[in-house]
């Protein structure tokens, strides 16, 4: 899961990602965490499905965190929004860009774990599976839609997530934990999310981030299996 703050009082934005990271540390949740101490600096790295959740101070400089947050919204009407402030002043402010909460500052674990609670309940009908792997003796949930590709690397699986994550475990075990529609086998050490492929080649995908998965000989059904998929997001109208 990938998070931005948006906060110009530096004191105020490592407190706050700190909390945020303690909190999803104690649920073995991965999580990466982007900081920006202006707005205009957020709105230029900004691009839509990139951040699931924003914390925005409500003042940023000689801007308000409400005033990003509707220009944020008009990218992206999946993202999800918080707001930290010393004061309640712009609560209802909020509600127009359906803010998940209102922190009153210094955020604290249980205005934090509000947070995610909403998050959660915001986005759960829409989210795709979890998958349940144990990583570092840990177990870790990951939601098999941030999964961009895996690859194997000495004896261990690293699933290319929003963050990466290692486990011990075979490729064809973990493949069976993955929604088979929506991953397929590209070669022995690799497997790739059908919707990350931006197009292909003699020798493998090309994906949207610009990294690429190789396909072996005895892979070469991915090719059908990705231009099947390609022609269904077509017909449906999908993008």
């Amino acid at each position: 899961m990938r998070i931005a703050i948006v906060e110009d009082d530096e004191k105020d934005m490592e407190h706050l990602r700190g909390v945020v990271d303690a909190y999803a540390g104690s649920r073995n949740m991965p999580v990466q965490i982007d900081t920006f101490s202006s707005g205009e600096d957020f709105l230029r790295a900004f691009e839509p499905k990139k951040y699931a959740l924003v914390f925005f101070d409500n003042y940023i400089g000689n801007g308000l965190g409400i005033d990003f947050a509707r220009r944020t919204r008009a990218q992206d009407p999946e993202v999800e929004f918080a707001f930290v402030s010393m004061s309640p002043e712009f609560a209802v402010s909020g509600f127009e860009v359906r803010a998940l909460h209102y922190i009153i500052k210094p955020a604290t674990p249980d205005a934090i774990g509000a947070v995610f609670d909403r998050f959660r309940n915001h986005t759960q009908k829409a989210e795709s599976p979890m998958i349940e792997v144990v990583s570092d003796y840990h177990p870790v949930l990951i939601p098999s839609q941030s999964i961009r590709y895996i690859n194997v690397e000495d004896k261990t699986c690293i699933i290319h997530a929003d963050t990466d994550v290692r486990v011990y475990m075979r490729l064809e075990k973990l493949m069976e934990l993955l929604p088979p529609d929506e991953f397929v086998r590209t070669h022995r050490s690799y497997a790739v999310r059908l919707d990350r492929i931006q197009t292909m080649n003699p020798t493998g995908f090309v994906l949207k981030d610009g990294g690429a998965v190789p396909i072996g000989r005895s892979y070469q059904s991915c090719r059908s299996a990705y231009i099947e998929y390609f022609a269904d997001r077509r017909a449906s109208g999908s993008h």
